[in-house]
Formats: C-alpha cells, sequence, structure tokens
C-alpha cells in the first residue's frame, strides 16, 4: 500500500512538472549599469537564497574570474563557449514573486554590447537560462516529495500504531469475557453448593433436635438415680 501511495504522490509531482512549460523571455532591464536587454525566467518551488547560490556555482562552473554578489549577482570574464568564444560578464537579478516564485533576470555582456535575440548566442543563453529553471523547479518539487513521503510515513506509523491498540483492546475483551464466563460458572456452582448446604442444613438441624431429646431423656434418667 505504501509503495503505491509513494508512487501515486512521485506521478503527482512529475505531472506537475510536465505541466508546468517553463519558458525564457526576453526583456530590458535595468541591469548592468544601465537598461539593457536581458533574459527572464520564473522558477517556481524555490527560494531567494537556493536560486542565489546554485546560481553563483553556475557561474563559478563557467570559470568567472570572480563572482560578486552586491547590488546584483556578477560574474566576471565567463567562459561560455556555447554563447562566445570570447569572455562574457554575466549580469543577474533575484526578485521574490507576489505569489512564491521567483523570477531571474539574466544579461550577457559580450564586451561592449548585450546579448540581443539577433546575436547567434542568444538560443544557447536562452537554453543555458532555461535548464536552470527547470533544475531548480525540479529539486524544489522533489524536496516537496520527499517531505510529502515523511508525513506518509509518519501517518501509516500512526495507523500500525492504532492497529496495533486496537489487537490490544480486542484481546483485552477476550481475557476479560474469560473471566466473566469463569466468575460466571464460579456464581453457577456456588449457588448450587448454596442448595445443598441448604438441605445439610436441614438434616443437621434434625440430628441437633434428636441429639437434645437424647441428653434430655438421659439427664432425666440421671436425676432418677438415688
Amino acid at each position: 500500500m505504501r509503495k503505491c501511495i509513494i508512487s501515486l504522490l512521485v506521478i503527482v509531482s512529475f505531472s506537475i512538472t510536465q505541466g508546468q512549460t517553463i519558458s525564457v523571455s526576453n526583456t530590458v532591464e535595468e541591469i548592468g549599469g544601465g537598461e539593457n536587454k536581458a533574459f527572464a525566467v520564473i522558477i517556481s518551488q524555490s527560494d531567494e537564497q537556493t536560486v542565489k547560490k546554485e546560481w553563483k556555482s553556475l557561474l563559478k562552473g563557467y570559470k568567472s574570474e570572480k563572482v560578486t554578489t552586491k547590488k546584483e549577482i556578477f560574474g566576471d570574464n565567463c567562459l561560455v563557449g556555447q554563447i562566445s568564444d570570447n569572455t562574457i560578464d554575466i549580469y543577474a537579478k533575484i526578485k521574490q514573486q507576489g505569489d512564491g516564485n521567483i523570477e531571474l533576470v539574466v544579461a550577457f555582456n559580450l564586451g561592449g554590447a548585450f546579448l540581443t535575440s539577433s546575436h547567434e548566442g542568444h538560443n544557447a543563453a536562452e537554453k543555458m537560462i532555461r535548464e536552470f529553471a527547470v533544475k531548480l523547479t525540479k529539486i524544489g518539487i522533489e524536496k516537496e516529495l520527499k517531505e510529502n513521503e515523511k508525513e506518509l510515513e509518519k501517518a501509516e506509523k500512526e495507523l500500525e500504531r492504532l492497529k496495533k491498540e486496537n489487537d490490544r483492546l480486542h484481546q483485552n475483551i477476550s481475557r476479560a469475557n474469560g473471566m466473566i464466563e469463569d466468575a460466571n460458572k464460579s456464581i453457577d456452582q456456588a449457588k448450587l453448593d448454596i442448595e445443598t448446604n441448604l438441605k445439610t442444613q436441614v438434616t443437621a438441624k434434625k440430628s441437633v433436635e434428636d441429639q437434645k431429646s437424647n441428653v434430655a431423656e438421659v439427664g432425666e434418667k440421671l436425676k432418677k438415680v438415688k
């Protein structure tokens, strides 16, 4: 049963991922020192700190000479061969959305000009950002799945405890019923013993009366001896 429920949770979680199309849009943002062309994507099931940490890690993977996180996350002289043969400065801003989602805005400075849709590296940049967003969203869903699995395990343990308690209660009832049955047998036997006792008392009373008569008769006999 547990495996079935967990499987259902997995199916539901991946259905959410599959049903949620993550797309990257082109935008113009105040980023990289001015109003520049940029890319924006919405990341679900995550938080600002996680997105920031993972994005810094990504930049370091592109051999960034330094990564700073002041107003923006800045990767200096990154090597992203799919976008450009030259080093690139990458700027990123993370915005918390009111609905609990995270918006990631990224701009690529190719060296005097920011990457636009007309540049041949545009699709590679879009792919890079989208894959990052998909990865973070899946991580968030997997975390939620694990939390639900833990709650499922707790619920199953509680159900098992209740079942065992129920078994113990039934055993207690069986023992109590056995004791009642034994007590009823003892009561019935006692009633029979009372009846026998009463009958025996009648015989005993007659014996006492007869013996009283014998004592009185012998006493009279004694008085007559002079």
